[in-house]
């Protein structure tokens, strides 16, 4: 579930968010197209599924905001959350551009993030990722913001923008290369800066079928900041992720 961006499950969440008071959930399955990893000019199309189910009392699991957490409406519009995450990391075996690199481990995360609905059409969020990176060091902070409008009864359009920024190790971890990996890769030596790694921009489309049934599609860009794209890892700075998927709310 952490392949999904922030903006790709938005276009869902409103529905669920509605119905904050009662415990319930979704279970999606979609399909998705993306870079093998980040700056790749190689695509993977793969099957993914989703799931989340919250109770009355704040609790949650699934979603995008961490495997397990809590969830406080502080306000009719504020969300404040704080869950367990995981970042999937990078394999080696992901391309032939990444031999030598050696793996990304895999990491449980520590994830916050809070959510606040300006109107019925335009809401904000920040989300901040703790612990992943090879030495568990690296830190993200993600800024959204996301636009609806209603094209038919059962059908809504939205944008949304994002920015999301990484530490150091965050970003020495997937766009760095040590002396060591240079050695065994061929690669130059490169050490990024902290600061800006993207912005994302994408469009969304969900149609209600039933109260239970969406069906739903987005498609974002994301294009990496000079530190991320100055990396000899990187062969394509700009990106497009198109998804496709179903979901059932109970």
């Amino acid at each position: 579930m952490a392949l999904f961006s922030a903006a790709s499950w938005a276009q869902i969440k409103p529905t669920e968010e509605a119905n904050a008071a009662k415990s319930g959930g979704y279970v999606v399955l979609g399909v998705s197209a993306a870079p093998r990893y980040q700056g790749a000019d190689e695509t993977r199309t793969t099957g993914i599924p989703g799931f989340e189910y919250h109770w009355t009392n704040g609790l949650y699991v699934g979603g995008t905001d961490g495997l397990v957490g809590f969830q406080l409406n502080a306000t009719p519009q504020l969300q404040l959350g704080l869950g367990l995450g995981s970042d999937e990391g990078r394999k080696a075996s992901d391309s032939r551009y990444l031999t030598g690199m050696g793996d990304v481990d895999s990491r449980g995360t520590l994830n916050m993030h809070a959510k606040a609905a300006i109107n019925d059409q335009f809401e904000m969020s920040a989300g901040l990722q703790l612990g992943s990176g090879s030495s568990g060091k690296g830190g993200l902070l993600n800024l959204g913001a996301s636009y609806g409008v209603s094209l038919a009864p059962a059908t809504r359009m939205s944008f949304n923008v994002e920015a999301t920024l990484a530490n150091a190790d965050y970003m020495h971890d997937y766009f760095g290369v040590s002396a060591a990996q240079a050695s065994a890769s061929g690669y130059k030596r490169y050490t990024p800066n902290s600061g800006l790694r993207d912005v994302t921009v994408g469009l969304g489309l969900q149609h209600q079928i039933s109260s239970e049934w969406m069906l739903f599609t987005n498609l974002n860009s994301t294009t990496l900041s000079n530190a991320a794209k100055d990396s000899p890892l990187v062969r394509k700075s700009t990106s497009q992720s198109p998804f496709v998927g179903v979901a059932y709310s109970f």
